[in-house]
């Protein structure tokens, strides 16, 4: 049974947050279809921001029961108020598993609103990313009124990448409300097709046609935590940004970001890429470029050494944490953060009073025993081993977590003999 406090809250939350987001973000939500009394449904969206629930909820005179990623449930104090509030569902890995599923459920039986990011994690650059075939399957299963709400707006507004909001066009709204009767005669196939057309954003084709100005500042600060293979030299890792430019310190390749959310060019090269048709102007295009450039670099130009004795990245001021699934975090240490060929390491140099001599600790993860590797957040780096163990690699540092899953996707399709593509990010 739903508890009253949740209704309570959401009531007294919802006008607040209204404003609120109104002002700081420039944010329209569009009311959603009145649903009945006690009418359960499924709420779908796509996924830019960290505050997309709160966007999503606005729309909504109900309070919604989100899917929410289990790190929001190992931050002590806070994730108790957490639960206590909004009583959000837990997911580990960005998947659902069966404790999860059964919560889900409880909730529409007892005729809630249950709110779910099907692409289990938000983009990267702009372009909604892959929605699992199975959630046609889950909404058939769940046998309740599918309602799907898109966001616009909100990648430019607040890049994953970036630290820094910026103020233009965002706006939130139902595209589909179907009821429990309706979906009765589609298949999960015919379920999810329409899933895909009406969650399915291209925000830099949005913006090709409104042109819409994104002001806020820094704009360029921290892009170096997506795009991290530079254009003209094919440098790994070797790209930084300083308020709205972003250079290759290598070989001098340097573009602003402007508030319209594309690229100018600045030196040389770029401007003859631009006049010869060929610039990177978007996040995007330079996201889709570099997941095709990789494979060569790693394999065609050996930037990846076979023997597995020089790593390919390397990043100080790390974090290593162990995780319990929506409980705790542990910290184990701190050091530097390692991919080679066979796997992903970990060197934490210790010290003690009693002990001035430095001793150096390392902490080693084959690939080959290593299940899954996601993005929290901007920057946080989360792994999975065989035996279900969940880790964690935090960073003081700007640093891309980005370069290491698509690092490890490939290496894992290499090891396997398929080819090189990115089908689950």
């Amino acid at each position: 049974m739903i508890k009253r406090r949740y209704t309570i809250v959401f009531g007294l939350l919802r006008p607040l947050f209204r404003i609120y987001l109104r002002i700081v973000y420039a944010f329209r939500g569009f009311p959603a279809p009145k649903l009945a009394k006690g009418e359960a449904a499924l709420i779908l969206s796509n996924h830019n921001g960290a505050f997309d629930p709160f966007f999503l909820a606005t729309s909504f005179k109900r309070p919604i029961f989100f899917v929410a990623s289990d790190h929001i449930f190992r931050l002590g104090w806070v994730s108790k108020l957490i639960r206590f509030l909004v009583n959000p569902i837990p997911i580990v890995k960005s998947q659902l598993d069966l404790r999860s599923l059964r919560q889900i459920r409880e909730t529409i039986r007892d005729g809630g609103l249950v709110g779910l990011f099907p692409e289990g994690n938000r983009s990267f650059n702009g372009l909604t990313t892959r929605i699992p075939p199975s959630t046609g399957k889950l909404v058939k299963q769940l046998n309740c009124s599918l309602i799907l709400y898109r966001l616009d707006g909100g990648y430019l507004t607040t890049p994953r990448w970036s630290r820094y909001k910026r103020k233009g066009f965002f706006q939130g709204k139902v595209t589909t409300y179907l009821k429990a009767d309706e979906l009765a005669s589609m298949s999960p196939t015919d379920v999810y097709e329409v899933i895909l057309k009406d969650l399915h954003v291209d925000a830099f084709a949005h913006q090709r046609e409104k042109c819409v100005p994104y002001r806020g500042k820094k704009l360029a600060e921290s892009l170096e935590l997506t795009l991290f293979i530079c254009p003209q030299c094919s440098g790994l890792a070797t790209l930084h940004s300083h308020g709205d430019l972003f250079s290759c310190q290598t070989c001098g390749l340097s573009v602003r970001y402007t508030v319209y959310g594309f690229f100018e060019p600045v030196d040389d090269w770029s401007k003859q890429q631009q006049e010869a048709g060929l610039f990177l102007d978007s996040v995007l295009s330079w996201d889709q470029w570099q997941r095709k450039k990789l494979p060569e670099c790693l394999f065609e130009k050996k930037a990846l050494d076979g023997t597995g004795e020089k790593p390919l990245y390397q990043d100080a001021n790390q974090l290593l944490v162990l995780t319990e699934r929506a409980a705790h975090s542990n910290v184990v240490g701190a050091g530097d953060l390692m991919l080679f060929a066979d796997r992903l390491a970990f060197r934490e140099d210790q010290k003690s009073d009693h002990d001035p001599a430095q001793k150096t600790v390392w902490h080693t993860f084959p690939l080959a025993t290593l299940t899954r590797m996601i993005v929290h957040g901007p920057q946080t780096l989360q792994f999975t081993t065989r035996d279900d163990v969940v880790w964690e690699v935090r960073s003081k540092n700007k640093r891309s977590a980005y370069k290491y899953m698509l690092t490890f996707d490939l290496i894992q399709q290499h090891l396997k003999g398929d080819n090189h593509g990115f089908y689950s990010i």
